[in-house]
């Protein structure tokens, strides 16, 4: 078999010319296909395999397969591995077959879309994969890479009690195929002094229910696409960002557009930048960013709002995904009169309430309300009444309030904990680890590694210390940067904080002391 790591020899330390380090990678191996160094039928390396004779990281590696998979020049087989697909003709064997025009063909010039990194789900993919291999490998070591809720700071016996009143309640009619798609008005009524309180002067008109963000997401993306079907739709997102949105959008057709974040969120020089690249949407979080757990400042939402009026036709997208869990109160783009026609606010309950329930809110005006909905009858027909009346008296139940407060000052508790306590053990040791935009909201914590700690080498060895992290490079437009993790502060009680910290500090200086071994066994 073709030895696949020589070709990549010394790929890790070359510049480039700027490229980023897997597409260099995903040229050599195209390469080797076209040149017929690997043969149709043969199978590459593991991942594993690959990242430690080439000296990549795992993650590059998940990205280079996915981009080949992309462009049909691998297939992977359940269980077996990634094989070199059957090659289709060469561009000049194809030059031979077909018979020329007798006369040039002129055709009208056509707008390129702009280049695409990838369009897989590769963040979420790569996430699963790693923890996984990393829960295979190290049973015993405490998972904090997720973005769950603790399930101890949510209102359970409010559901329960919410579930026996609605089904005690329920008649044949209520299991029937609604006549309407609007929202229960009990969760309208329960819904708007909630929004009034984060300043959305909302009417039950305006407001649409859904299964879950991610399904509001494939929606407007699916609307994005059809505002504008024949030309490349781009969307402004967040950088650092929710890894899962920006899979939604790419896996919808979309391209993303990077927006630069600072501890009071998107930057206006970063808004203003993606929406002078042409964008027709930008998606933004108002507080406890995923995953720095930034949040907007009044002024800062002020000047977004400046900059978004100019750029008429673009529609911003709110994704307050924390709402019920967050101390902070910046307020909403939707009640800006210049901005209110093309604001759509997307409301999760899943880290506040329960993520099983599977509802979210949208508020909009028309007609983006009205295609929204349309869009949403044909997608899946409504969303259950019973689980919107649950989520009603959930709301309305007096106890819900109490909980959500030692929910709101919990989270804050552990992630002020945990940062202080990162500080202090990279302080102890000389290392120049940083916890960045740290704020009182959200369930991470985003640190900045050492100059020389791969983000990849830090989370395997982390797990050898007891504990699993989330290695920054899903959370970016594209792969890439390996100077970050996403830790999940609000499962980290404050008596483990110096625990984790001691785990990440030792296992810095592990890879600094090992760079480029293996370290899993």
């Amino acid at each position: 078999m073709f030895e696949v790591h020589k070709r990549l020899t010394g790929l890790r330390d070359s510049s480039g010319n700027g490229r980023p380090l897997y597409e260099r990678v995903a040229h050599e191996l195209s390469e080797a296909i076209r040149l017929g160094e690997l043969k149709p039928g043969e199978r590459l390396p593991s991942v594993r395999q690959l990242a430690t004779d080439a000296g990549l990281s795992v993650t590059t590696v998940m990205s280079v397969y996915n981009m080949l998979a992309e462009s049909g020049l691998v297939r992977g087989e359940a269980g077996r591995g990634t094989f070199i697909s059957e090659r289709p003709k060469s561009d000049e064997a194809q030059a031979h077959t077909d018979s020329a025009p007798a006369e040039p063909v002129h055709r009208p010039p056509t707008r390129r879309p702009p280049t695409r990194r990838t369009s897989s789900a590769w963040r979420r993919m790569v996430l699963a994969q790693t923890e996984a291999r990393l829960i295979e490998s190290f049973p015993a070591a405490v998972d904090i890479m997720r973005g769950s809720p603790d399930p101890e700071l949510l209102p359970v016996e409010a559901i329960r009690d919410a579930m026996k009143t609605v089904s005690s309640s329920l008649r044949p009619r209520d299991l029937e195929y609604p006549s309407t798609l609007s929202i229960e008005p009990e969760l309208a009524e329960a819904l708007q002094p909630r929004l009034m309180a984060d300043g959305l002067a909302a009417d039950s008109a305006d407001m649409l229910v859904g299964n879950s963000t991610q399904q509001f997401l494939s929606l407007l993306a699916l609307l994005l696409r059809q505002r504008s079907p024949e030309e490349p739709v781009l969307a402004g997102v967040e950088e650092p960002g929710y890894q899962t949105a920006m899979d939604t959008l790419e896996l919808a057709g979309l391209t993303l557009i990077p927006m630069r974040l600072d501890q009071s969120g998107v930057t206006v020089e970063g808004l203003r930048a993606a929406l002078e690249s042409g964008v027709s949407a930008v998606f933004l979080t108002p507080r406890a960013q995923s995953p720095t757990g930034c949040s907007w400042s009044v002024e800062r939402r002020r000047a977004l709002a400046d900059v978004l009026a100019s750029y008429p036709e673009v529609w911003i997208v709110e994704d307050d995904h924390f709402a019920e869990a967050s101390v902070s109160r910046p307020g909403s783009l939707y009640n800006d009169a210049r901005l209110q026609d093309r604001v759509i606010y997307l409301r999760s309950f899943s880290k506040s309430i329960a993520p099983d329930l599977r509802l979210s809110l949208a508020v909009a005006r028309p007609p983006i309300r009205h295609s929204l909905l349309m869009a949403k009858s044909f997608a899946d027909g409504w969303t259950p009444r019973v689980s919107q009346r649950i989520l009603a008296a959930v709301l309305s139940d007096a106890r819900t309030d109490e909980l959500l407060l030692r929910a709101r000052t919990e989270y804050t508790r552990r992630r002020t904990t945990l940062h202080e306590a990162i500080l202090i053990a990279s302080d102890t040791h000389g290392l120049d680890a940083s916890v960045d935009h740290v704020g009182p909201d959200g369930l991470h914590l985003w640190v900045t590694l050492p100059r020389g700690v791969d983000a990849d080498r830090m989370v395997e060895a982390a797990a050898r210390h007891g504990f699993l992290l989330a290695g920054g490079q899903p959370f970016f437009v594209t792969p890439g940067n390996q100077r970050h993790l996403r830790l999940n502060a609000g499962a980290v009680l404050p008596a483990d904080a110096a625990k984790v910290a001691a785990a990440i500090r030792d296992a810095a200086v592990d890879v600094l002391n090992q760079p480029t071994a293996l370290l899993t066994p």
